[in-house]
C-alpha cells in the first residue's frame, strides 16, 4: 500500500518525520550503507541475486557512500532516510536492480540492526571515556599516596585518610560502571538482521553471513525479539545513570572543596568564570555544568524508560527512531560529564598542606587511641570507647589537647582504676601520620596499601582496554571482510 497523496500532513512532517530524518542522517547513514552492502553480498552468495544484479548494486552503494549523507535533505514526499537511499539506488541502477535490495528484508530488521550498530559504537565510546577518566584518577592518586586529608562522614570530621585513598573510592564504582556497560554491550551486540518483518522469510538467506559481515558475534533467534526488544536500550541507559549517580557525589565533594572558605581545591583558570559585578569572584562553574549534564542523563534515560514501559510488544515506534533521539542525547550528556570531569581533575590543584592541617583537627584520630587502649591494656573496646569519648568532651570543654593526664583522670572515672599511660603512648596513637601508617591491610589507607590498590587498578584498566580492542578488532575485521568480498563480486563481473 502506498502513502496517500495528502501524506504527510505539514504538522506530521515538521514534528515527526523531518526530525527523525535528520537524526538518521547523523547516526544511521554509515550503518545503513554497511548493512546494505552486507545484505547484497549475502543475497549473491545465497544464489538469490546473480552477478549482473549484485555488482551494480554494490557499485551504486559505494557511490552513495562516497557522495555522503549531506546529499540527502528531507523531502516531504520521501518518508525517511531508508526510502531516500533506496530512491538514489534505483536512480543509479534502475528499478529492476535497485528494487531488489529489499528482497528478504524489511525496514523492521534493518532499523533494529542499524540501531544496534549505532548503540554499539556509542557504548564503546562511553567505555573509552570511562577508561580515560580511570587512568587520570590513578595517575593523580599516585601523586598523593602520602597526602593527608580529613575523611568525612555525615558531613562531619571522621578519620584522617589520604587523597589517594579517597580517589580509590571514586575509581571503584567507575570500574563497575565499565562492567555494566560491557554487559549492556554484550546484549546490544547481537544481530537482528534476517528476520524481515518479524517472521523471517521463505528465501534461503544466511543470517550468519550478514552477522559476520557486520561484526555481530551473536544472532537473535526470535523475530519478535529481534525487531521489538527494548531491554538492551534500557540496560544501556540505566548503566549510564548509575555511573553519573556515583560521579555526582564526587562532583559535590569537589564543589565543597573549591569554596573559598574551604580552600582545599583550586580549579584551573581555564574553567573559571568571573562575576559581572563582584571583582573578587572566582566561580568554578564547570562543576555546576557537569552537574546539569548529569541531570540531562537522568532526564533522557527517564524518557527512554517511559517510552518502553507502556509500549506494545514487537514492532512499534516507541522503541524505534524516537527512543534513539533520547538515547543519543543521553550519550552526548554522559560523554560530556565524563570528559569534562577528566579535564577538571587532571588540571586541578589540591591544597595538600591545608588538607593535612585539617587532618590534625576535629579529634579524628581518637579511634586509634581507643584501639591502642584495647591492644595495650586488654580492656573491652566499648570501655575504651567510653574513655575516649570522655576525653573528647573534656578536651572540648577545657580547650586543651588530649594528654596522658586526661587519660589517667577519665579512665579512673570509667573503669574505677587508672590506666598508667605515657604521654608518648597517647601522642603516638593520636598522630594522624601514624594513624595512616598502621593501616596496611588490604584496602587500607597506608601508602603501601594504596600503592598496591593502584597497581591492581592499572591491571584492571589494561584488561578492560583489551576488551574494547577485541570488540573493535572484530568490527574492523568484519569491515575488511565485507570490503574484500564486495570487491571480489565486482571483479567477477568485470565491473
Amino acid at each position: 500500500m502506498a502513502n496517500a497523496p495528502s501524506f504527510p500532513h505539514p504538522a506530521y512532517a515538521r514534528y515527526v518525520l523531518e526530525p527523525q530524518f535528520e537524526e538518521s542522517k547523523e547516526h544511521i547513514f554509515d550503518n545503513m550503507i554497511a548493512a546494505n552492502v552486507a545484505h547484497t553480498i549475502m543475497l549473491f552468495e545465497s544464489g538469490i541475486l546473480d552477478k549482473q544484479q549484485a555488482a551494480p548494486l554494490l557499485q551504486a552503494l559505494m557511490r552513495i557512500g562516497e557522495e555522503g549523507v549531506d546529499r540527502f535533505t528531507y523531502q516531504p514526499n520521501v518518508e525517511d532516510l531508508f526510502f531516500a537511499v533506496e530512491g538514489r539506488l534505483i536512480e543509479l541502477t534502475g528499478p529492476e536492480i535497485g528494487g531488489n535490495l529489499q528482497i528478504a528484508r524489511s525496514r523492521n530488521d534493518l532499523a533494529a540492526g542499524m540501531s544496534r550498530m549505532m548503540l554499539r559504537h556509542r557504548i564503546i565510546a562511553s567505555q573509552v571515556a570511562i577508561l580515560e577518566l580511570r587512568t587520570s584518577l590513578v595517575a593523580l592518586a599516585r601523586k598523593h599516596t602520602d597526602s593527608l586529608m580529613p575523611g568525612i562522614t555525615h558531613t562531619q570530621p571522621a578519620q584522617p585518610t589520604t587523597l589517594a585513598h579517597f580517589l580509590l573510592g571514586v575509581i571503584g564504582p567507575l570500574e563497575r560502571d565499565f562492567a555494566r556497560l560491557q554487559r549492556a554491550l554484550e546484549h546490544t551486540n547481537q544481530s537482528s538482521f534476517g528476520v524481515a518483518a518479524f517472521t523471517t522469510t521463505s528465501f534461503p538467506i544466511s543470517r550468519e553471513t550478514v552477522a559476520e559481515l557486520l561484526g555481530f558475534p551473536v544472532i537473535l533467534e526470535n523475530g519478535y525479539d529481534a525487531i521489538g526488544a527494548g531491554d538492551h536500550i534500557m540496560e544501556t541507559a540505566m548503566a549510564m545513570t548509575n555511573c553519573v549517580g556515583s560521579l555526582s557525589r564526587f562532583v559535590h565533594d569537589l564543589l565543597v572543596w573549591s569554596r573559598a572558605t574551604e580552600g582545599l581545591l583550586k580549579i584551573d583558570d581555564a574553567f573559571i568564570q568571573i562575576s559581572s559585578i563582584m571583582p573578587q569572584k572566582r566561580n568554578p562553574v564547570v562543576l555546576e555544568h557537569i552537574r546539569t549534564r548529569i541531570s540531562w542523563v537522568y532526564g533522557e534515560a527517564t524518557a527512554v524508560q517511559t517510552m518502553i514501559h507502556s509500549a506494545a510488544g514487537g514492532d512499534t515506534n516507541d522503541v524505534e527512531d524516537p527512543i534513539f533521539i533520547a538515547m543519543n542525547r543521553c550519550f552526548d550528556a554522559f560523554e560530556a560529564v565524563v570528559n569534562l570531569l577528566d579535564a577538571v581533575v587532571t588540571t586541578a590543584n589540591f591544597n595538600t598542606e591545608l588538607m593535612a592541617e585539617r587532618a590534625y583537627q576535629g579529634h579524628m584520630t581518637t579511634t586509634a587511641l581507643a584501639d591502642a587502649l584495647v591492644q595495650e591494656y586488654g580492656i573491652a573496646f566499648r570501655s575504651a570507647h567510653s574513655i575516649v569519648s570522655g576525653l573528647v568532651n573534656l578536651s572540648v570543654a577545657t580547650k586543651t589537647p588530649i594528654n596522658a593526664a586526661m587519660v589517667h583522670q577519665v579512665s579512673a572515672e570509667v573503669l574505677g582504676t587508672r590506666l598508667e599511660v605515657s604521654e608518648e603512648f597517647v601522642q603516638q596513637a593520636l598522630d594522624p601520620r601514624n594513624f595512616i601508617a598502621v593501616r596496611t591491610i588490604y584496602g587500607g589507607c597506608a601508602p603501601e596499601a594504596t600503592s598496591a590498590a593502584l597497581d591492581s587498578c592499572l591491571a584492571r584498566i589494561a584488561t578492560d582496554q583489551q576488551q574494547v580492542r577485541t570488540t573493535l578488532d572484530v568490527i574492523s575485521a568484519a569491515d575488511a571482510e565485507r570490503s574484500a568480498r564486495m570487491t571480489k563480486i565486482m571483479e567477477r563481473t568485470g565491473s
